[in-house]
């Protein structure tokens, strides 16, 4: 039987009391000046550099887009009925892992929930979840075991809306399904607070996440107050879980398509996800001072499975990662599995292009920060330590003339054959000569050593 929900009355009228981490950061913005997020955990999350999440659950048996597809694409009472069909029978947890290892993704974040309302794990507060499948599997659950098992860090997408449930509000793409009970108050939005407070809640109980990544705060119902709120009552629970800037209304407020949001004096959040939004093309890759990731989609058409897919080029999709990276951001890529748990074989295919790109430059990638350099024409640059590495993805460059950082370069090489780089400093600036561009090679890579750790040269 499952739980009834636990009151949430007092967190929404008054904040908790809530544990001091480690470093100012980033935290709960103005509603919740003393809470921090722990630096020792955002410096772990941030070395991983890398990571891979999924949009996958019953919808995946229509192959249309997850959530966005029910009342539309697909009629409600069909969509609310897939998960009576829904049977992953060839789901490997292990086997994810595996893959993930072999493409070089270092975290990964499983779709919990999507605006859809169907809990991905056995929920104490939720009939419309995985123990009501014919599967009978907790996803969560045997992705935390394996996860644990191959040294992957393990988050989950959370969507704060639910289209499902009828005390969210406005309704829409359907409303809301037959297996909550609509009560004569509904829709109530303290109510439903209070449900997705305590899922959420389940979650870190119940899997120890390491990070939450929040979606669909755009509607008006959810607030600045709830969702700072909300940040106070997570990291109460546990400390260190980070907890993306979509768990306030921040990108809201910043405007449409404009995902430069990281007001923390305001707005409470620990990392900020910049979203490529499918067949609107917009750009992510802007420099970053405060941490964030690129969260972009291997298929350019729709984020879950899709019979028919547009997926990028292994150049498009290492470029992108290599101008994020650079550019100090995160990147995580989406994948949809098929209905059955297992990924297409195109997929796969593409991926593990860029796990062997990985395994040859990953120095050039985990554990790093954008710099020193600022994105220049043509690429990027990351650094870590005393080396860095310029990262060129636009094959036409020949020289590259930069503002040298205040550390003295000592040696560059070239990150493909070992042979040594002619450079040259005068002054402020910094002139390089590249090598020829290479068959099947994206980017050109050189690696740089310097005296001392390298600091962010001046702007151009």
């Amino acid at each position: 039987m499952k739980k009834t929900l636990l009151s949430l009355a007092a967190a929404t009228l008054g904040l908790l009391p809530g544990a001091m981490a480690q470093t100012v950061l980033s935290g709960g913005g103005d509603l919740n000046p003393d809470l921090k997020t722990s630096a020792e955990a955002l410096k772990k999350w941030q070395d991983l550099r890398v990571g891979m999440c999924v949009h996958w659950g019953p919808s995946s048996l229509s192959g249309k887009e997850i959530g966005w597809s029910r009342g539309t694409k697909t009629p409600t009472p069909v969509y609310d009925s897939l998960y009576l069909r829904f049977n992953p029978d060839r789901f490997d947890a292990d086997e994810w892992c595996r893959l993930m290892k072999r493409w070089g993704m270092r975290y990964l974040s499983p779709t919990s929930k999507h605006h859809d309302g169907f809990s991905i794990w056995f929920s104490d507060y939720s009939e419309y979840d995985m123990e009501n499948t014919p599967g009978k599997r907790d996803i969560m659950g045997e992705l935390k075991k394996a996860c644990d098992r191959h040294g992957i860090m393990l988050g989950a997408y959370y969507s704060n809306l639910d289209w499902y449930h009828p005390d969210w509000i406005p309704y829409s793409h359907g409303g809301p399904g037959p297996l909550f009970p609509k009560q004569a108050d509904s829709p109530n939005p303290v109510r439903y607070f209070e449900y997705m407070a305590n899922q959420v809640c389940e979650l870190i109980d119940k899997y120890d996440l390491a990070f939450i990544q929040f979606d669909g705060e755009w509607d008006s119902t959810y607030t600045h107050e709830v969702g700072s709120e909300m940040y106070r009552r997570f990291h109460t629970l546990k400390p260190e879980v980070l907890l993306n800037t979509r768990v306030d209304i921040g990108r809201r407020m910043a405007g449409a398509d404009n995902h430069i949001d990281m007001d923390g004096s305001k707005y409470a959040g620990d990392f900020q996800d910049r979203e490529r939004l499918v067949g609107r093309g917009n750009n992510v890759t802007v420099w970053g001072d405060h941490p964030w990731q690129a969260w972009v989609t291997l298929d350019k058409s729709q984020w879950s499975w899709n019979p028919e897919p547009r997926l990028m080029t292994a150049e498009e999709l290492i470029r992108d990662m290599v101008q994020i990276v650079g550019s100090n951001g995160n990147y995580m890529i989406n994948l949809g599995p098929r209905p059955d748990g297992t990924f297409e074989p195109g997929q796969v295919a593409l991926m593990d292009t860029l796990g062997m790109w990985l395994k040859a430059h990953g120095d050039a990638v985990y554990g790093t920060r954008g710099g020193p350099y600022y994105p220049f024409e043509g690429g990027v640059s990351t650094r870590n330590g005393k080396r860095a590495w310029l990262l060129v993805t636009d094959p036409s460059v020949q020289t590259l003339e930069l503002p040298a950082p205040a550390q003295r370069l000592l040696s560059a090489k070239d990150g493909l054959s070992g042979k040594k780089i002619p450079f040259t400093t005068a002054g402020s600036k910094t002139r390089f000569g590249l090598p020829e561009v290479q068959p099947g090679q994206p980017v050109r890579i050189l690696e740089l050593k310097f005296d001392s750790p390298v600091g962010m040269a001046p702007r151009n």
